[in-house]
């Protein structure tokens, strides 16, 4: 994704890009919104609280609010303001032309950011909206629409939060180094960038000024934070700096403070950089920072306590670990791993010859699953997945796992067309996925499983059954190599997989 032009060139060419990209909207929350659009009992704000619990259709109506509308009027700056200004006629027939997606065919790390968006809008609601009361309003939608410059990128390019989550937060490489990188500037240039061309409400644009064009401040008041054990010196070096202290004192920069900190716990708890942000919030609603923890932790469960998504990670979860635990701190590089022994061989064998048993004993797909699994691990593997596939839909399924916890792994998910997807399903293939090739195949393949297996080297392959792909199979060693004889081993239990299914299929029932 990378672009050497200037970077004015390389905004413009995004901008251009993303927006004309179809966001995802679910059937369920766009019907409940016409639902409310058509209730004559129903105010205006009324419905605009509806609406704002499906941020993507509260983005798509707050932008052509302000497209629809002459280059002279003021950018909306609420959701009711936007309703008005479009009618609700004209609301109705926007989302009746929308394009419903079923929730496994919006990209894992797509419903990962909305999540996160989402606990961005509870801690800044929570930790600020008693406190300025009056403005409720603009930290509520500022706070549900801080991250939704995203949300084009991840529908485009999944694959950037995944890199972007494991290189910034899981090995704290420069988030400016890892951004230029992977799209050529600045993530915080990119949103600002959109964030003015859809004329979003003033406040997300103040926050991505902020972060990206005066940085100097928030770098002065993020080390007067550090002092919480000395609140009287935090107060007398903000009295002689004033306009530090009338800048620290803007309420827009609430979105930003709570941004960085729901960021940063998506990590850990305890990391220094979750913690700072903690600091700045304690800083300025001049409240001790373990009351500022003990609110944030609470938050945190309260919002938890509202998802139904297995396969997306809540920090929540985390508040149960041990404090100084870092989900996405890389393990030490792990030694290779020895080749498997003569009793492992022995076993493998056996399962080997199980497979290709003539005529097939086994009466179910699991029972073929299962037996697939112990073959591999036999010959070295740690852990395994193994997918069944439809190519009518394109999706996966997974059937069995060992090694990996079922909330690591979404059910299902989609095989987008790819290079690389096109090339599996084409013929029975087998790819060794490292660090020299990462780069080149990563982008083309499922983030559900470069979420899982992205961080060590794998096997991934596809397997046929009378020359049509129906299955898909990744396995690892859970280290950053794997053994010559694992990988010898697991092609050839990729030959008695395909004999095995051939045999299934063909026998008398």
């Amino acid at each position: 994704m990378m672009n050497t032009a200037p970077q004015e060139n390389i905004l413009e060419q995004w901008i251009k890009r993303l927006d004309n990209t179809r966001l995802p909207v679910y059937k369920a929350q766009r019907e409940h919104a016409l639902q409310a659009l058509q209730s004559p009992s129903k105010s205006i704000g009324d419905i605009a609280q509806i609406i704002s619990q499906a941020p993507t259709i509260a983005l798509i109506i707050m932008r052509e609010a302000n497209r629809a509308s002459s280059s002279l009027a003021e950018p909306v700056q609420t959701l009711d303001h936007a309703l008005s200004r479009l009618g609700l006629q004209r609301c109705g027939a926007l989302l009746k032309s929308l394009q419903d997606v079923q929730e496994t065919d919006v990209p894992l790390a797509l419903r990962q950011v909305w999540l996160i968006g989402q606990h961005l809008n509870i801690q800044a609601t929570g930790l600020f909206g008693t406190r300025m009361a009056r403005l409720w309003q603009e930290i509520h939608l500022g706070s549900l629409l801080f991250l939704s410059p995203t949300w084009p990128l991840l529908t485009r390019h999944p694959e950037f939060f995944t890199e972007w989550e494991r290189r910034v937060l899981g090995d704290n490489e420069s988030a400016s180094t890892v951004e230029q990188e992977l799209i050529g500037m600045p993530l915080s240039a990119l949103c600002l960038g959109l964030a003015e061309h859809w004329k979003l409400p003033i406040w997300i644009i103040e926050g991505y000024r902020l972060l990206n064009d005066n940085p100097q401040q928030l770098v002065q008041a993020l080390h007067i934070a550090r002092q919480t054990e000395q609140p009287l010196l935090q107060q007398q070096q903000l009295d002689q700096l004033p306009v530090l202290n009338n800048w620290l004192n803007r309420p827009v920069n609430t979105l930003v403070f709570t941004c960085g900190l729901v960021i940063a716990a998506h990590n850990s708890w305890g990391s220094e950089q979750c913690l700072r942000w903690q600091r700045l919030i304690s800083l300025y609603l001049k409240k001790d920072l373990s009351s500022v923890q003990q609110s944030t932790h609470r938050l945190a469960v309260k919002h938890a306590q509202m998802q139904h998504h297995t396969d997306l990670w809540h920090p929540a979860q985390a508040l149960l670990w041990p404090w100084q635990t870092q989900r996405l701190r890389q393990p030490l590089a792990q030694p290779k791993l020895a080749p498997p022994n003569n009793d492992d061989l022995a076993l493998w064998r056996t399962h080997c010859t199980e497979l290709m048993r003539n005529p097939s004993t086994f009466t179910s797909p699991t029972q073929i699953t299962q037996r697939i699994s112990l073959a591999l691990q036999a010959c070295g593997m740690q852990r395994v997945c193994v997918m069944m596939l439809n190519q009518n839909t394109g999706h996966v399924q997974v059937s069995h796992l060992h090694g990996i916890r079922a909330e690591q792994m979404p059910y299902i998910f989609s095989l987008k067309p790819t290079p690389v997807s096109k090339h599996l399903l084409e013929k029975s293939t087998n790819l060794l996925l490292d660090d020299s090739n990462a780069a080149r195949f990563y982008p083309h393949l499922p983030s559900e499983l470069i979420t899982v297996f992205g961080q060590t080297h794998w096997m991934l392959a596809s397997l046929s059954n009378s020359q049509r792909v129906v299955m898909l199979i990744a396995a690892d060693q859970a280290t950053t190599s794997l053994h010559p004889a694992t990988v010898q081993g697991f092609k050839k239990t990729l030959e008695c997989i395909e004999r095995a299914l051939v045999l299934f299929s063909s026998r008398k029932r």
